[in-house]
């Protein structure tokens, strides 16, 4: 089989090697789609400190079942399924808690060797409990979203979003729109999307109540006047700055939660308001990946057709062409970009 391995700040390879097999409990799936995330796009521009050199890279996956190993029931040959990269073992103390992001094994099962190859192999763990059929009416590349929606899913249920609240994104990427999806959804009102890019804004004022360009309009201000003065009760900061950390402390009302959604730098610092967290009881957290409940509840969303998804993947690419996709991947034009492969449909 043909695969991209990462071996290096810009550089991918195009490599042939043995397709996996299933052994008991697992399948094989040959990969009709995998989504080209962030930190795919990061660790290809500088490296990344938990990614070796020698990866795969790749993780958000949609394929055709190639074959079953011993030991698996309920699945056939030629089913066409979405599968979570990783799932917490569910035994651990964090998982024993609820924290399945936080797993102590959580990289013991992962998707091998990873999306960028023509097959995977999926571990037990995944096939029990982190596989899921598509319906048929739903594509590969919009499969190949239910891995950054459940992770959307998971970062808004920390923060208690319900429809009661107002909700301030910031950030107007792939993550951001999907979280104002899931915001509607939900019934929050006003949803209030703040991002630099003219494509990606006119995207969310398709789902948001107001979509805000900071550098044209001052965002605390338009916020406060967008909800009487209180600020929005939570706030998705959903760009990786660290500079917005502030901003989003100045947005969110009295009382309310703040999601550092976006992966900062591991070495940088932030500068809290310890007023606005004392005196105004305003919580700030953050949330990394999701647990197997997230992951069913996107897959069931997006079956569902329960949310409107359409637009949020701009490019799709083929297999061979996905070197390119990383070096020409642009963010004027581009708010999503998926691998597809030649036989997808």
């Amino acid at each position: 089989m043909k695969l991209w391995r990462y071996i290096g700040p810009q550089q991918l390879k195009l490599e042939t090697s043995d397709a996996p097999h299933p052994g008991s409990g697992a399948v094989v799936l040959r990969v009709t789609a995998c989504g080209i995330c962030a930190t795919d796009l990061k660790t290809f521009a500088r490296g990344h400190p938990l990614i070796p050199v020698g990866a795969v890279l790749g993780h958000e996956i949609v394929g055709v079942i190639a074959e079953i190993g011993a030991g698996v029931s309920g699945w056939r040959v030629g089913e066409r399924v979405a599968v979570a990269p990783y799932l917490g073992c569910g035994q651990c103390y964090f998982c024993q808690r609820g924290n399945y992001s936080l797993c102590e094994k959580l990289y013991e099962a992962f998707i091998e060797p990873g999306g960028f190859a023509e097959f995977v192999r999926v571990p037990p763990r995944l096939v029990q409990r982190g596989m899921f059929k598509l319906n048929a009416d739903i594509s590969d590349a919009t499969g190949a979203l239910f891995e950054p929606l459940a992770c959307c899913i998971h970062g808004l249920h920390a923060i208690a979003l319900t429809a009661r609240d107002s909700l301030l994104i910031i950030g107007d990427g792939a993550m951001g729109l999907l979280q104002a999806e899931l915001a509607r959804h939900i019934g929050a009102q006003p949803i209030i999307v703040s991002g630099v890019t003219p494509a990606r804004r006119a995207r969310a004022q398709r789902v948001a109540d107001a979509a805000i360009d900071p550098r044209a309009t001052d965002l605390i201000e338009e916020v406060k006047r967008l909800t009487n003065g209180y600020g929005t009760d939570k706030v998705m900061l959903s760009v990786a700055d660290t500079r917005l950390v502030e901003d989003a402390l100045q947005c969110v009302a009295r009382g309310g939660s703040v999601n550092i959604f976006a992966g900062l730098p591991s070495k940088e610092l932030l500068n809290l308001s310890s007023y606005r967290i004392h005196y105004d009881e305003v919580r700030v957290l953050g949330t990394f990946g999701f647990g197997p409940d997230d992951f069913r509840q996107a897959v069931d969303l997006v079956n569902a057709h329960a949310l409107d998804l359409d637009g949020i993947v701009t490019r799709a690419v083929q297999f061979d062409d996905l070197l390119d996709a990383f070096r020409n991947t642009s963010i004027e034009h581009d708010i999503k970009s998926v691998m597809v492969t030649s036989l997808s449909p």
